[in-house]
């Protein structure tokens, strides 16, 4: 029975594909090879189906005293080793006997290492062999060897070219301050010995045996193609780069791992370490009296020397460590077959155990395979001698009979995002599941099988499936607890994590597991400590006494305090130093010069050893008291006084100066017309000031930090202004009364010769007047805002003159004519259409006809049309009638040049004509005479001026009509005489 019901289709699928791309099939004994010098065509071969069978093929036994070998070398360029699965179920016959042997070597022929010897006596689930690293051709010979005694049905076995994990190697080197040669001491994993603040540069030195470049096939990997994750137990972030910049933060010994992850992705990790030099304790450094007087002698006790340590202790330096890695591990296709890695720990005390299960708090695997169904997992911590195996406890049991008891089946769910395939064709995409009896934020795995999330196809070589993956974003609970199942078990040694795949038809990796046990299980490294390697005073030139030794004698030669530095240079070659300082009595110390408000000063900070006195100069300052170190100053009058303080004990004197500002000055109360105040004299301390109003209708120009500004307002009244130093803050106010000008309405136009006056600006009134007797304002010319009236049309001027300043503004009014028009009525020809004008009058602004037409002329046909003309104050129409007649051509058919009554000459009727021509010929078609004047008449002579003879002739005219007609038209006349 195939172990996925879900992969039946596939399968089918697979083997039809093969059949059309003519999979090649090695049966033992076809004679077919696949040697270094023609090998298989990875692209193809061993694709979907089982590929690998007896000489009896899929039908019988295999013969008996057979002996055969087959040679399976992969193309290099497609895939670099060669997997051979051999298995029991989903499509695979594994059948053996026991007496009978196959035998798999590591190479392209039978001198290359063995790899195993198998039959189904020795591996009833089967077996699966992967060319090693120690091959580089990636073939695998297979030779088969039967008696003559029992055969069994063979083997139906998949065999492919893989491209597997291509192992390299892991280097470090370190280089502090970016200078000199590698500091790792040992080399790699060794100590980095620095000081606070030094720099290190972290290279990463990988070495790539197997790859691309270095062979010529499998995959390619170099230092610009890997990824580098640095992990320092500082708890920073770094770059993904072959070389990052640290600088420990602390005095602490720090653990560096870098892992790197080639395109496969396998990753391997290395750790170097830290330690960074301790600071030392100066505790017992300093002098003997930390306060003399200038002259006076006293001791300082220094430190260490190599046989004194008095004054100075360096403390123990530590680490921090995290947790433990596993690099990345091939699950091959399988049928009970058991597969392992292991970390090592160390550094804990050797007797360190697990007591509980916050000990081992969690376990983290970064995996993936395409079927859960048939994994168990499980840890097993180092065992206690004289024991070989240690206690385990189970992670995932999904299989049911297996090496683990129960188990409770996951189908065909995935872990991470796999390659669906038989085996052998590289991972898919790893994802971390972590397993803890503390963290955990769900149960056991195999009992929460819906704890899924769904994961789409991929498409690519090899295609990533899709399917239903375990939500790795939870902490699962193990089968049974770490503080139950691993009780006692020791943390040194080697933990192992144990897979074992049941079933065929899928595999798996393990990219990367760790151990992470609780923060305060770890004693951390040994700890290290920094010693002395040079001590010392810095020189000065008031040691008087033993400069090279620890203790040494000083004589402070300036007041204040004076320091003096002790050095140490540890075994890592860091400096450090201490300062210790020696106070000498100072000069005395009063107020700096300084500016006092409101003529008075309350001294502070004086300094004197045994008190003293004050004085000033010139006269005009009172002290509240002459003795006092901090006494009150007062001043009778602004100016600027020198305060002196002699101290008592050295008769040392001290000087200040104190400035005691005026009170600022302004102008009087003002009042003017107009609405600005130009400000004069104000008096202030240089430092100047700010002026302000109570009003925000109040403006100061060109700001108001100018001393003597110019004081704006937007109307009229009293404002009150006020004039702020900077130097005490003292204040001064004024009234400024302010008249603005008169402000009336611009010039403007006004219809039904009227204006209402608005916004008239007076500050107490005024009077209207004109020079035109038109105007009239009403109802008086006193009110503020009047009616303004014309008894005619025209532009007048009309003037303000308010009431307070007597100030005349003049605008000007035009009153618009109402607007008048006329037209005249007019006949045409039906049909056709005339350009006529109505009256223009000057006061018209537009002419709009009921056509549409805008303007003075109409182009129009027979009707009635009105024009109306309009201002901006009013409108007039007027109405046109133009009446339509028929027009027409008519001629005479006889003429007699004799008559007296009318009919003696030939001639048209006709109305509306615009355009004409007529010619006239006789019945030889002789032209007579021609004329283009619908008017003109024929007197019966030719051109020549000769009256023709009697007899018919014939006409032909084209004319125009008004309404655009065109017309041809012929006939005849009888011509009498």
């Amino acid at each position: 029975m195939m172990k996925k019901q879900t992969k039946f289709l596939l399968v089918f699928l697979v083997f039809m594909i093969s059949g059309m791309t003519n999979a090649q099939i090695v049966n033992m004994g076809n004679g077919m090879q696949f040697p270094e010098s023609s090998p298989a065509d990875c692209s193809t071969f061993g694709v979907g189906a089982n590929n690998f069978f007896d000489d009896g093929g899929s039908g019988g036994n295999y013969s008996p005293n057979f002996n055969d070998t087959v040679v399976f070398c992969p193309d290099l360029s497609q895939g670099t080793k060669m997997v051979i699965t051999f298995g029991i179920n989903a499509g695979y016959t594994f059948d053996v006997d026991g007496s009978d042997f196959i035998y798999v070597y590591d190479g392209p022929n039978t001198s290359a290492p063995l790899l195993g010897i198998h039959n189904s006596v020795s591996d009833p689930n089967g077996f699966n062999h992967v060319a090693s690293w120690n091959n580089p051709s990636g073939c695998l010979t297979v030779v088969f060897i039967s008696d003559g005694a029992n055969q069994g049905a063979g083997w139906g076995a998949s065999v492919q070219c893989g491209n597997q994990a291509q192992p390299f190697e892991m280097h470090m080197e370190a280089f502090v301050n970016h200078a000199g040669t590698n500091s790792l001491n040992p080399i790699d994993t060794g100590f980095v010995d620095v000081c606070l603040g030094d720099s290190i540069l972290l290279v990463a030195k990988p070495l790539f045996p197997h790859s691309l470049e270095a062979t010529g096939h499998g995959y390619s990997q170099n230092i610009n193609n890997v990824n580098y994750a640095w992990n320092i137990s500082d708890g920073g972030t770094y770059p993904n780069n072959d070389s990052i910049w640290f600088v420990p933060p602390t005095r602490n010994g720090f653990i560096v791992e870098l892992k790197i992850t080639d395109a496969f992705p396998h990753a391997n990790r290395i750790a170097s370490k830290v330690r960074v030099s301790q600071q030392p304790l100066f505790t017992g450094t300093g002098p003997v009296d930390d306060t003399v007087c200038l002259g006076q002698n006293t001791i300082l006790i220094g430190g260490v020397t190599p046989t004194d340590t008095v004054g100075i202790t360096i403390p123990e330096g530590t680490f921090q460590l995290g947790g433990a890695y596993a690099g990345l591990t091939y699950l091959p296709d399988g049928s009970g077959q058991n597969y392992e890695t292991a970390i090592n720990i160390s550094g804990f005390p050797s007797n360190a155990t697990i007591q509980n299960a916050q000990d081992l708090n969690q376990i983290c695997i970064t995996m993936e395979h395409s079927y859960t169904g048939d994994l168990e997992i499980w840890l097993e911590c180092p065992p206690v001698a004289p024991a070989t195996v240690g206690q385990t406890v189970n992670l995932l049991n999904s299989y049911n009979p297996g090496v683990l008891p129960g188990g409770n089946s996951g189908g065909s769910i995935f872990l991470g995002h796999p390659y669906d395939d038989p085996g052998g064709g590289g991972p898919g995409e790893g994802w971390e599941y972590c397993f803890s009896s503390v963290f955990n934020t769900i149960g056991q795995m195999n009992q929460n099988w819906n704890n899924t999330i769904p994961v789409a196809a991929v498409p690519g070589t090899p295609p990533l499936s899709a399917g239903n993956s375990m939500d790795p974003s939870d902490i699962y609970a193990p089968e049974s607890s770490f503080g139950t199942a691993l009780l006692g078990c020791p943390i040194n040694g080697n933990w192992k994590i144990h897979v074992r795949d049941n079933l065929t038809y899928d595999d798996g990796y393990i990219f990367e597991w760790g151990l992470y046990f609780d923060p305060s299980f770890f004693p951390g490294l040994a700890g290290y400590n920094n010693h002395a390697v040079d001590t010392y005073w810095n020189p000065d030139q008031t040691i008087v006494s033993g400069p090279n030794d620890t203790l040494v004698n000083v004589i402070p030669n300036q007041p204040g305090n004076h320091s003096y530095v002790y050095n140490l240079v540890d075994d890592y070659g860091c400096h450090y130093d201490t300062t210790v300082t020696i106070y000498t009595l100072p000069l005395p110390i009063i107020f700096p010069d300084t500016i006092a408000c409101d003529m008075n000063f309350q001294v502070s900070g004086t300094q004197a050893y045994n008190g003293g006195v004050w004085s000033a100069t010139p006269s005009g300052l009172n002290f509240s008291s002459t003795t006092n170190n901090n006494p009150h100053i007062t001043a009778t009058s602004a100016g600027t006084y020198e305060v002196s303080y002699v101290d008592n004990a050295c008769s040392d004197t001290v000087t200040s100066t104190i400035i005691f500002p005026p009170y600022p000055q302004i102008f009087n109360d003002t009042l003017l017309c107009g609405d600005d105040f130009q400000v004069t004299g104000t008096i202030t301390y240089p430092t100047g000031g700010h002026w302000s109003a109570l009003s925000p209708e109040v403006s100061f120009l060109p700001n108001n930090t100018t001393i003597n500004p110019t004081i704006t307002a937007t109307t009229s009244g009293q404002y009150q202004v006020t004039y702020t130093d900077n130097v005490c803050n003292n204040s001064v106010s004024a009234f400024v009364t302010l008249f603005l000008l008169p402000d009336i309405f611009p010039d403007t136009s006004a219809c039904n010769f009227t204006y209402n006056v608005s916004g008239t600006v007076a500050a107490n009134g005024g009077v209207w007047s004109s020079a035109d007797t038109n105007i009239h304002f009403l109802p008086n010319a006193n009110v503020l805002n009047p009616v303004i009236t014309s008894s005619i049309p025209g532009t007048f001027e009309v003037t303000f003159t308010d009431n307070q300043c007597q100030t005349s503004v003049t605008s000007s009014i035009e009153f618009i004519n109402w607007a008048f028009v006329n037209t005249v009525d007019t006949v045409i020809c039906i049909g056709s259409t005339i350009t006529t004008s109505c009256g223009v009058y000057p006061q018209n602004d537009m002419y709009v006809w009921s056509d549409g037409t805008i303007g003075h002329d109409i182009t129009a046909g027979p009707g009635v049309y009105t024009v109306t003309a309009s201002n901006e104050c009013n409108s007039h129409s007027a109405t046109m009638t133009i009446d339509g007649k028929v027009c027409y051509i008519t001629a005479p058919n006889i003429i007699v040049l004799s008559s007296t009554s009318g009919n003696n000459k030939f001639f048209l009727s006709y109305d509306g004509v615009e355009k004409f021509h007529i010619s006239i010929v006789n019945r030889w078609g002789n032209l007579i005479t021609e004329y283009s004047d619908p008017a003109a008449a024929w007197d019966g002579k030719n051109m020549n001026g000769e009256v023709v003879s009697e007899g018919t002739y014939f006409y032909k005219f084209t004319a125009k009509m008004q309404t655009g007609e065109e017309i041809e038209q012929q006939g005849f006349v009888q011509v009498f005489h």
